[in-house]
């Protein structure tokens, strides 16, 4: 009865263990990401990726935007799970994009050079829905191939486990 007991404790721990490592690994990879999308030449910006479960949003906020308005100006667009909002203010630039992982389609990289000449990688996510195809970038400021490839595979280990 003992020796019972204790391999179901241990089966118990094992699927408790199995449950939790999705998540612990999945705020592994937003904790990593958001790092790499800190751009080191607009300290004034944020660009975050927020990950639970199977839904994602990506914030942009640009506190030095080179927005001028007479009034404060605010948009935005949700269908079922997934949309975006923008809001503009002097100086002020605000974007939400969210996003179900079931959605993504095909998630690829590529390097590319800012407006500065500042090489780095984007991450390119295909988001398609009945009836709209959806496509956006996050930009990880690296020139290491080794880091974005790994970051780009976590990620699709991400997407595979939300398809349904």
């Amino acid at each position: 009865m003992k020796t019972l007991l204790l391999i179901l404790s241990g089966s118990i721990c094992s699927v408790a263990q199995a449950q939790t490592t999705p998540t612990t690994e999945t705020q592994a990879l937003a904790r990593q990401i958001n790092q790499l999308m800190r751009d080191p030449q607009k300290p004034k910006q944020e660009l975050t990726l927020t990950l639970a479960g199977c839904h994602a949003e990506q914030l942009i906020r640009d506190r030095g935007a080179d927005v001028q308005t007479s009034q404060p100006l605010a948009v935005s667009f949700n269908r079922g799970d997934s949309g975006w909002a923008m809001k503009m203010d002097n100086g002020v630039f605000e974007m939400k994009m969210s996003f179900e992982w079931a959605n993504v389609t095909a998630l690829t990289y590529e390097p590319t050079t800012n407006d500065k000449g500042q090489k780095h990688f984007n991450i390119k996510l295909n988001n398609q829905k009945k009836g709209s195809n959806t496509s956006f970038s996050l930009p990880l400021f690296t020139t290491n191939e080794a880091v974005v490839k790994d970051v780009t595979a976590r990620l699709e280990k991400v997407r595979q486990r939300c398809q349904h």
